[in-house]
This record gives C-alpha cells, sequence and structure tokens, in this order.
C-alpha cells in the first residue's frame, strides 16, 4: 500500500560547499508491508546521500528506500492559486491609492478654479463687499491646501512605486512557474514492514549542492582604560538555490569540508635523458626557374634560427580536496529558528564573537612611504579555525577599510594593518653621497648616507618598527658594505634588508643613521644604484 507523507524541513547543517537538510513527516500505519511516498525532494539533491529513520506509536522495520524522479505536467495549482490571490491584493491596493490620488488631484483642480476668480475677488474688494483681510484669509487657505495636495500626491506617488515593485515581483514568479515545462522533482519511496499499528514519524536526511556559506569578519581596534583590545565578530553568509525554501529551520553552520570525491593522485616513473638535438631536416630543392617571392622565402629560411626541441609533456594531475581533521572543524548552531529563502539572496547570521589582547606597534618602510601604519598582532587561541574571508575593518567606530583573512587556525598567529597613524611622523633623507676621488688599485668607491627621523606625537609610548635597505651586488667585482650605523639593526638578512625597533616615550624623537659604499673597478658600469 503506497501511503504519501509530506516532508517538513526541521534542521539545517551548511558547510562551505553544500548542506545536510533534515525533515520530519507523520502518517498512520496498519500492520503489513506499506511504502512511504515523499515527494517534494530537490533536484540539487545528492540521491546516494538519503537515510531514513523513525519513531512512534507503530513498530516499525525499515527494509529500503529508493529515489527516483517525480514529473508534473503543469505547475504544481497550489503555488500558483496562492500568487494569483498575492497578485489581485496588490492589485486592489494599487486602485485604492488611484482613488486616493484621484480624489486630491480633483482637490486641486477645485483650488486651481478658486485662483482664476482673483478677478472677481478684486470687484468685490472695490465695491466695499469684501475686506483685505477676507481676502487674505482666502489665500492663505489656498495656499495651505495646495502645500497638502502636492504632499499627499508625492506621498501616494512613493507608495505606488512600492507597490508597483511587488507586484512585478510576483507576476514574473507566477511566470516563471506558468511557464516551466514538465518540472522535476525527487521522490523517496521507503518500504517499510509494520508490525504493531500506530502513528509514525519517518525522518528523512540528504545532501544538497547550490549552497554553502563564505566567512565575513568585522575587526575592531577598542582602546578603553588605556587598555587596548581587538575585537573580531565572526559571519556567515549563507546563500542557497537548492529548489526548497528552508523556513524555520534549525540552522548549523559547520567548518567542516566534506568531500565527496577522495581520490589519491597515483605516481608515476619520472624519467630524464640526455638532451638530443633535433635533427636537421634537408633542404628542399630550389628550381632554378623559382619565382622571385619563393627565392625570398629561402633566404628567410636559412637566416632563421634552428627550432628550439620541443618540451616534454606531461599528463595532467588532478589536485583533490585536502581533508580537515577533526580537532579543526567546529559547528555552530543558531540561537533561533531562521529563514532562508531559494532566491540565493544572502542570508548573514553571526557566530562568534571574541575578544583578542594585541600586541600593538607600528609599522613603517620610510623608503616608499613616510607613514606609519599601525600593526596588530594576536595569538589566536579558539578551537574553531577562522576560514580565508574578507574582513572590515575598524578603529573605534571609524571605518578604514578591508583586507583577507588567511586561513587561521588554534596557535596561528594572526597580524593586521589598521589603518595609518598621522601621529607618528617619519622622515628619511640622503645625506651623503660622495665619491672617493683616490686612485685605489684602478677602483672607484662610491658613499651614500642616510638619516630616518622618527618623532613620536601620540599621549603614549608606541614601538615603531623601521625598514630599510642597502644594495645587493650580483657581480663579484660590486663589493656593498654597510659602514656605519646607528642605531645598530635589530636585524639584517643576506639580502641587506635592514629592521630597527625604536622605542619612543611620547613626545620622542630618534634619528637612525647609517652609511654604506660601493666599490668597483673604474672600467665596469654599475646600474640601480640611485633609489
Amino acid at each position: 500500500m503506497d501511503i504519501s507523507v509530506e516532508i517538513v524541513v526541521t534542521d539545517v547543517a551548511v558547510y562551505p560547499d553544500r548542506a545536510r537538510v533534515s525533515g520530519v513527516g507523520e502518517c498512520e500505519l496498519t500492520s503489513g508491508r506499506h511504502r512511504l511516498l515523499v515527494p517534494g525532494l530537490p533536484l540539487t539533491m545528492d540521491s546516494n546521500s538519503v537515510r531514513v529513520r523513525g519513531s512512534g506509536s507503530a513498530k516499525v522495520r525499515l527494509l529500503g528506500v529508493e529515489v527516483t524522479r517525480q514529473f508534473f505536467e503543469e505547475a504544481p495549482q497550489e503555488a500558483v492559486r496562492e500568487l494569483e490571490n498575492q497578485i489581485e491584493e496588490v492589485q486592489e491596493s494599487l486602485r485604492a491609492l488611484e482613488d486616493e490620488k484621484a480624489g486630491w488631484l480633483a482637490h486641486g483642480v477645485y483650488l486651481h478654479g478658486i485662483r482664476q476668480a482673483t478677478a472677481e475677488f478684486a470687484k468685490g474688494l472695490s465695491r466695499g463687499k469684501t475686506t483685505v483681510a477676507e481676502q487674505q484669509q482666502v489665500i492663505t487657505f489656498l495656499q495651505e491646501q495646495d502645500a497638502a495636495m502636492r504632499t499627499a500626491v508625492r506621498q501616494l506617488d512613493q507608495k505606488q512605486k512600492t507597490v508597483m515593485r511587488r507586484l512585478q515581483k510576483l507576476q514574473q514568479e507566477l511566470k516563471q512557474i506558468k511557464s516551466s515545462k514538465q518540472p522535476q522533482q525527487y521522490q523517496a519511496q521507503i518500504e517499510v514492514e509494520v508490525l504493531h499499528d500506530g502513528r509514525f514519524q519517518p525522518e528523512i536526511s540528504y545532501v544538497v549542492n547550490q549552497a554553502g556559506w563564505q566567512p565575513l569578519y568585522d575587526i575592531r581596534l577598542v582602546e578603553e582604560n588605556g587598555r587596548t583590545s581587538l575585537e573580531l565578530n565572526y559571519l556567515a553568509q549563507i546563500t542557497q538555490r537548492t529548489g526548497q525554501a528552508w523556513e524555520q529551520v534549525n540552522l548549523a553552520v559547520s567548518t567542516a569540508r566534506p568531500a565527496l570525491n577522495q581520490q589519491l593522485p597515483e605516481m608515476h616513473p619520472w624519467y630524464i635523458r640526455e638532451y638530443q638535438p633535433p635533427v636537421p631536416q634537408p633542404r628542399p630543392m630550389v628550381r632554378a626557374a623559382a619565382p622571385m617571392a619563393a627565392k625570398m622565402e629561402m633566404m628567410v629560411a636559412d637566416a632563421a634560427p634552428a627550432p628550439e626541441p620541443e618540451a616534454e609533456t606531461f599528463a595532467a594531475e588532478t589536485v583533490t580536496a585536502t581533508i580537515e581533521s577533526e580537532g579543526t572543524a567546529v559547528t555552530f548552531k543558531a540561537p533561533v529558528q531562521i529563514n532562508i529563502p531559494n532566491d540565493g539572496s544572502p542570508y548573514k547570521t553571526t557566530l562568534q564573537q571574541i575578544r583578542l589582547e594585541p600586541k600593538l606597534d607600528y609599522l613603517t618602510i620610510p623608503k616608499y612611504s613616510d607613514a606609519a601604519f599601525r600593526r596588530a598582532t594576536v595569538a589566536y587561541t579558539e578551537s574553531g579555525p577562522l576560514l580565508p574571508g574578507t574582513a572590515s575593518l575598524f578603529v573605534g567606530e571609524e571605518y578604514i577599510g578591508q583586507t583577507q583573512i588567511k586561513f587561521t587556525a588554534q596557535g596561528d598567529k594572526l597580524e593586521l594593518l589598521l589603518g595609518v597613524e598621522d601621529r607618528i611622523t617619519v622622515e628619511r633623507k640622503l645625506a651623503r653621497r660622495d665619491v672617493d676621488k683616490k686612485l685605489l688599485r684602478d677602483q672607484r668607491q662610491l658613499r651614500y648616507g642616510y638619516t630616518i627621523a622618527v618623532k613620536n606625537l601620540l599621549t603614549t609610548s608606541a614601538q615603531v618598527v623601521v625598514k630599510d635597505h642597502i644594495p645587493v651586488s650580483r657581480h663579484e667585482q660590486i663589493k656593498v658594505k654597510l659602514d656605519d650605523v646607528r642605531p645598530q639593526p635589530t636585524e639584517q638578512t643576506d639580502l641587506n634588508l635592514l629592521e630597527w625597533q625604536l622605542n619612543l616615550v611620547s613626545g620622542a624623537e630618534q634619528t637612525v643613521r647609517y652609511d654604506y659604499t660601493v666599490e668597483h673597478p673604474r672600467s665596469l658600469q654599475v646600474v640601480g644604484l640611485l633609489d
């Protein structure tokens, strides 16, 4: 016996690239074997992911489940009737607005007629039938009524635009439903054996595509009572076009990334071989009576270089998704039931609000900019990871821009640039540039010197990181040497990148000075020295 069961979606777990949907139905069962028909399952569903269980006063054995396609010759009439009723209500609202507007416009015509009678008013005034005060009252009345009429018409026009947009939206939805040919849906067929009569609540779950979420962040630097903290709001932007609206569902958002296809790349032998020059091709014989164009082609062919050897070709490798370890996957559950439409419009919900204690310093690279960038570095200690996403940055209530957050797991460091601090001034100057005129074994020696002045105009102390560099030689006869540095750099790399960490109290100023020399043979031309 076939029994139709309507399933109501109750729970949705959204992953970054799909979602798992769960629903519950209810039916009366009698002893014997039955087939429960669950219609209305979306085509975006993965038919292999359907799982069924249930409970109730009936004692039921689940024998199996099969998923088939369900075809309709025409659009479901219930949806059509509902849209048609909504359209009629909106059209009635439009007619009421038109009638109200027509009344005000007629009132405007009446006022215009009164204005046209000003000549009669003047005659009455000259004959003593009316006074100036009475005419002034008429003018005031006309002004007030005209202002009221124009205000009412403007408000009615705005209401008409809003109602018209809703009418157009409903008409488009109705047209889309009526114009669809042979709509399809999945239908689950659940084979059951009932051992004892009673009510049964089947629960069905399945995975759907065209749904997912992406992280968004609001990061705010807050200074209170002399302390600095970093507030991080972790948001999820959910979208879905599954073909099924999620109404009043229990929402869960997971950072896990389930992969439907896990495939290990195959290892192939790695061959190397000696280079074999291409075999020269015999030149075609040229007839003595060849035309001039053919002779020119042969001359160009003779002058062309030999063709490059063809590169060895490799088969393309498929890169599969990586599996997140169980310890880093976190599921967030919404505190209330929510509605998410099926039109792909984004729905935002807050997952977490985190307060972090940052290490605050200022970073400047004065060779390229005299700005000092505010930098906040925090150790991320939360159990759930931060997935890659866009972050909006705020300093207090001031919005300063956006940045991209990389994947950040527990224990990782999160570094953010939070705008420019104008109260830290930086100035870099070329203090010295001269040439040693002495002949030193026919060597030419150039000396450069720079100063970098940093001043802290904040009311608190500040740690400023200054970065600069000196040239790196790419020729064995070009020697570069850092001579005089004050203070000594905190770090100097093999590529001559220099870094100073300056601790400045409020109002303090410190100057970094450094000289370097470049020595090379006079016969050697050097490029790239001036910056």
